[in-house]
């Protein structure tokens, strides 16, 4: 799991189970077809970016809903497009309550708090990212210096400061 920039509080965690994925996939591509970059975006979505599942769990999880006729495959513009299938939606369907347990966990997980801290640290990011593009340097400086300040302030609430 990614939180920001690197494994989040609950790294090591493990709150998705076998077959999860599957799942979180089929209800991404239920609403429509997707390419696997917005099947990917559409669970991190999901989980107020807070919860991003890698390539390399997704296009296997793909494949594999594919190869059981719950997903079908169409090539546009030289890139694959998902579609959930019929019998996709059935298998859905049939585990409504299964995906809103998991559901339910990741926002335990994941909860409000936690969603409302990383909105505010990615709107921080976005300015702090703004200022370097269009601050003079000797400004760059204070801001580098507020970014300090906020730091030992975090840690203080942390007790650490």
């Amino acid at each position: 799991m990614r939180w920001f920039f690197g494994p989040g509080p609950w790294h090591g965690l493990r709150w998705l189970t076998r077959g999860d994925m599957r799942i979180l996939v089929l209800e991404a591509l239920a609403d429509g077809p997707k390419r696997g970059y917005e099947v990917i975006k559409a669970i991190r979505d999901r989980f107020h970016g807070l919860y991003s599942p890698s390539p390399g769990a997704i296009y296997p999880t793909l494949q594999l809903l594919e190869d059981e006729g719950l997903v079908a495959v169409e090539v546009v513009d030289g890139k694959k497009l998902y579609k959930i299938t019929e019998e996709g939606r059935r298998f859905l369907s049939e585990r409504r309550d299964q995906l809103e347990v998991l559901l339910e966990k990741g926002r335990k997980v994941m909860g409000a708090e936690a969603a409302e801290l990383m909105d505010a640290a990615r709107s921080l990011a976005l300015t702090v990212l703004h200022a370097y593009a269009t601050l003079p340097p000797e400004r760059l400086l204070e801001v580098a210096d507020v970014l300090r300040e906020a730091r030992v302030k975090v840690l203080r609430v942390m007790g650490k400061g």
